[in-house]
């Protein structure tokens, strides 16, 4: 039987091992999902979280999990220390969104300059079987996996941090839309604006979803923990609404197993399908808040139809966007965050962030919503820019200095790399600093990482970012 190590990396704003010997603990749901389909086909699995405790391997088969472009520095990293550790040279499969092979993402040559020619991906059934020597029929879709098996590799120890914290649990996953800004599993379009790819969401098992969530009700109460506190993995919650309320059953059916325990939900929404969720099924979204669902993050993502227009987001508009804010708190009790993505390269300008700080001002004002500002980056691995001629030579520069990729984390301000327009980089730091400065943010804006800083500058970025976890 082949073995593979697994290992989610330490955050890349945890400190020093030495200064503390946790990082940012969070349950790594995908790297969980990555190990429930390989133990299901045969695998022996072992999981690290070098958040919680250095890795001691025991393969030459190495899985490690990105969360996002910030990620990429933190593996090449770790791949190096890993293979001054491994008497056989170590064998790796990388997963996760930002390594996906879609075709706005990191093209195979680029794969191969980032993390060597003994990696591979690990997003690809066949290239995973392959590598492992297993058939690809083996490896289950991940929307009928449970996650059990992987949540029963877990030490207690772990687990009751894990389940002490807010985590992330995979209900679906995909988008019909397609935001420029946006690196997920989304619809793709061409350069005259048909699909290459036409997403859709794809949820998971209800009945698979109730079992995992009954497994880790029955752990948390076995350390005394009395509530769940989840983010719902769906990239817009009210895309399919009969799905939806589906799950919001199964979470039901939990709670009324378990009387006097809580569990509390939160996701993301596009304002349009929030409201015609609300008009069309409002008993679902009922039943949703009976199971738990307590806060809905609307993609605002900027202010004027120019604006949504330049990043394909005609879906919004202010109207929309109002209405469902004022519907949520007052229909149904539900928290409004405003998911500010702003400062779009070649779209925004002074007039238009500064509308997106008076509209999230005046929604938190009016509606107690909660601001939750990003600045968009104008390209990373899966959205559009990453394959648009004019940022050749801007990525080229990256892939020579890969520890900039931090400075694509949505949470850094503007830099140089991203935004080389000087007047509307200065503008887009100043507005979303503004925004930060609402009272009630939840953002912790971080200082980016580029290539033209020194050692030493980078050393001071890093210290700046310390502790800055985004949640």
């Amino acid at each position: 039987m082949v073995k593979v190590d697994l290992i989610q990396p330490r955050h890349n704003y945890a400190p020093a091992v030495s200064e503390s010997a946790l990082g940012h603990v969070y349950m790594p749901t995908s790297l969980l999902t990555a190990a429930a389909r390989l133990i299901a086909a045969g695998v022996d699995v072992e999981l690290h979280d070098e958040n919680i405790k250095p890795m001691q391997l025991s393969s030459s088969y190495v899985g490690i999990n990105l969360l996002g472009a910030p990620y990429i520095p933190e593996v090449i990293k770790l791949q190096k220390e890993i293979d001054e550790r491994v008497q056989e040279k170590a064998i790796y499969l990388l997963g996760g969104q930002v390594v996906s092979s879609s075709p706005n993402g990191l093209s195979q040559k680029q794969f191969k300059r980032l993390f060597g020619d003994s990696a591979y991906n690990g997003n690809d059934d066949k290239t995973l079987a392959s590598v492992l020597g297993i058939e690809a029929g083996m490896l289950s879709p991940p929307e009928i996996t449970s996650l059990i098996p992987a949540y029963e590799k877990i030490p207690d120890e772990m687990m009751k941090m894990y389940l002490s914290k807010e985590f992330g649990l995979y209900v679906s996953q995909g988008c019909m839309f397609h935001c420029d800004f946006c690196g997920a599993n989304r619809t793709i379009l061409d350069t005259t604006g048909k699909p290459i790819i036409q997403a859709e969401e794809v949820y998971r098992n209800p009945k698979i979803i109730k079992d995992d969530l009954e497994y880790l009700v029955k752990k948390a109460k076995s350390f005394g923990i009395k509530e769940l506190n989840i983010y719902m993995s769906n990239l817009d919650t009210f895309q399919k609404p009969h799905k939806l309320n589906e799950f919001a059953y199964a979470v039901k059916d939990v709670k009324q197993s378990n009387p006097g325990f809580e569990i509390r939900l939160r996701g993301l929404s596009t304002p349009a399908l929030y409201l015609n969720a609300r008009d069309k099924h409002a008993n679902y979204i009922g039943n949703l808040v009976e199971a738990g669902f307590h806060t809905a993050g609307f993609g605002v993502d900027g202010m004027t139809p120019q604006v949504w227009k330049g990043v394909h987001k005609e879906i919004n508009d202010e109207k929309r966007c109002l209405e469902a804010i004022q519907s949520a708190r007052r229909d149904f009790g539900i928290i409004p965050e405003i998911l500010m993505v702003f400062g779009h390269v070649g779209v925004d300008t002074e007039k238009t962030l500064k509308l997106a700080c008076e509209f999230t001002q005046a929604m938190v004002d009016t509606y107690e919503a909660v601001p939750r500002p990003h600045v968009a980056k104008n390209f990373i691995p899966g959205n559009k820019g990453w394959i648009y001629p004019g940022n050749v030579k801007a990525i080229e520069l990256l892939l020579k200095n890969p520890e900039s990729f931090q400075g694509l984390d949505f949470t850094s301000l503007a830099s140089p790399l991203t935004h080389p327009d000087g007047r509307l980089r200065e503008l887009t730091n100043h507005y979303y600093k503004e925004i930060c400065n609402i009272e009630g943010n939840t953002t912790q804006w971080v200082m980016p990482i580029t290539p033209d800083l020194t050692p030493k500058q980078i050393e001071e970025v890093k210290k700046s970012n310390k502790w800055k976890y985004d949640r």
